[in-house]
């Protein structure tokens, strides 16, 4: 649920960086060192650097002035002079890999958090950091491992227990995510980010009066900052959809790790999202009955559900390794949802198979032993686009489910015209405004992938926060990204039409 909480809004988890920073003289260097203007740091910092190279903290808070504003490879530039003055600076590291970590390089932000610990073990904003960079590689386990570690170091630390709480979400371990984000609030009652996921994960649960009273606490307090006054409009939001009433806000959701006040926030890219209410229904069947599991559509459809809702979706109904009936009862629903919403969109990741010129999504309790039993046991297309056509505006159907498929090998064909089965997923010709986003051509294969995502989901999971990226656009870019990554072996394809009217996940402007 929080990704964002991963590719998305990266928060800083380096408790007291800019206090250190900031100690350092006063007087003509003040502007340097102090955070009042970031371009007047930036000029300050620069002058001393030109009367002094060897000024290791005027690299250091420039490299903080530049983050601040965006610009990651200066920042990265000048933290790396910082270290090359200084080797043995553990904050200089940890400030780095931040960074990397802004620009999604979580691969060198954990190694400059392996070379922090390596120089001082017991620093716990380090660990902080990179559990942070795990949690979004979606390695949970070590995530854990690293925030319970600047726990016992820091047991203070209100900001390490919402991340482990963030983590323990992600795992749907709901009743630890409560715990840690009771006692982050415990430390410091102020906390908007943990109240407003507090409240969330409580909404997860079921529990409605205990989500609105902690969604309705997080309004209440002070916010001083863009990250906190985001999670105050997603809250109220969540706080109107609970009452049942229109909210006065339309608000990005940008996910944890947060943002404390003692620490530099690793660039959150807070969605600013286009009016009108928009709602999806995200499916990843990765753990098949009868033939082997697939690696990807758990981590796929996490990570899509993850950006929705990071982009600011009214409603994002996530649910994995569904049943046939599990899976009628989710369109259903879904169904239900569609009615007063300007944009419907379905993502399945998993199997799928073509019939006699019909798609059809495998639930993982298919057996498929023949052709004859595909219409009994699995779910035709068309019952899904039935879901998303009331919607208002946009209507879009992705389907990450072209994958080579093992059933084909098992399944007895009976004798008799029109029941041919083929590879990949048939053409589709959809009317009523609805796409169809295929991850590869009808008829073709998509690769599963050896990544953490395939390479259509990666691809559309690389594209779908660009600002100002006209969702035509947008497919085409993912298109071009799918070939590239596949060697040309594997071309997505958008079935359907829209109108003039432009539309974007994510509006120009945004960060």
């Amino acid at each position: 649920m929080r990704y964002v909480i991963r590719l998305a809004g990266v928060a800083c988890c380096a408790v007291g960086l800019w206090a250190a920073a900031s100690t350092v003289q006063a007087g003509p260097h003040e502007d340097c060192s102090q955070p009042k203007d970031r371009d007047l740091q930036i000029r300050a910092c620069s002058g001393i650097i030109r009367r002094d190279r060897k000024a290791e903290w005027a690299y250091y808070n420039r490299g903080i002035a530049y983050w601040a504003k965006g610009d990651y490879d200066r920042a990265i530039a000048d933290y790396s002079e910082s270290i090359r003055l200084i080797p043995g600076d553990a904050r200089a590291y940890v400030s780095r890999g931040i960074a990397y970590r802004a620009k999604g390089d979580f691969d060198r932000a954990i190694a400059d958090c392996n070379e922090a610990i390596r120089l001082n073990p017991s620093h716990a904003n380090a660990y902080i950091s990179r559990g942070t960079a795990y949690w979004y590689k979606e390695d949970y386990d070590r995530a854990l491992a690293d925030y319970t570690e600047a726990i016992r170091l820091n047991p203070n630390d209100a900001v390490a227990y919402n991340d482990r709480g963030d983590t323990y979400y992600s795992k749907l371990d709901y009743d630890r995510a409560l715990a840690d984000y009771s006692e982050a609030i415990r430390l410091d009652p102020t906390f908007i980010l943990a109240h407003s996921n507090r409240g969330e994960t409580y909404e997860a649960k079921g529990d409605r009066n205990k989500a609105i009273e902690d969604y309705s606490r997080a309004l209440t307090l002070p916010a001083t900052t863009e990250h906190q006054r985001t999670r105050q409009a997603f809250a109220e939001t969540r706080l109107a959809a609970l009452r049942g009433a229109p909210p006065a806000t339309t608000p990005a959701l940008v996910a944890p790790p947060p943002v404390a006040a003692t620490r530099p926030a690793a660039a959150p890219k807070a969605a600013t999202t286009p009016s009108g209410r928009r709602v999806a229904l995200v499916i990843g069947n990765s753990a098949y009955a009868a033939i082997e599991r697939l690696a990807n559509p758990a981590n796929d459809a996490r990570a899509v559900a993850a950006t929705l809702r990071r982009l600011g979706f009214a409603e994002v109904i996530e649910r994995h390794d569904l049943s046939l009936a599990a899976m009628v009862e989710a369109f259903k629903a879904f169904g239900d949802k569609t009615a007063n919403a300007d944009w419907a969109i379905v993502y399945y990741a998993g199997h799928g198979i073509e019939m006699a010129g019909t798609t059809y999504l495998i639930p993982t309790d298919a057996r498929l032993m023949r052709d004859a039993h595909v219409p009994d046991e699995a779910l035709p297309l068309d019952r899904v686009l039935a879901k998303v056509e009331t919607a208002r505006r946009l209507r879009l159907v992705i389907l990450d489910a072209c994958r080579n498929n093992p059933f084909l090998v098992r399944m007895a064909r009976a004798a008799g015209p029109g029941r041919s089965v083929g590879r990949g997923l048939a053409r589709i010709e959809p009317d009523g405004g609805v796409i169809v986003a295929y991850a590869a051509k009808h008829g073709t294969i998509a690769q599963d992938g050896p990544a953490a995502h395939s390479p259509f989901t990666e691809a559309l999971l690389a594209h779908l926060e660009e600002p100002g990226l006209e969702i035509n656009f947008l497919f085409r870019k993912v298109r071009d990204r799918v070939l590239d990554r596949t060697a040309r072996s594997q071309e997505p394809f958008v079935y359907g039409s829209l109108g003039s009217e432009p539309l974007y996940f994510k509006i120009a402007g945004a960060q």
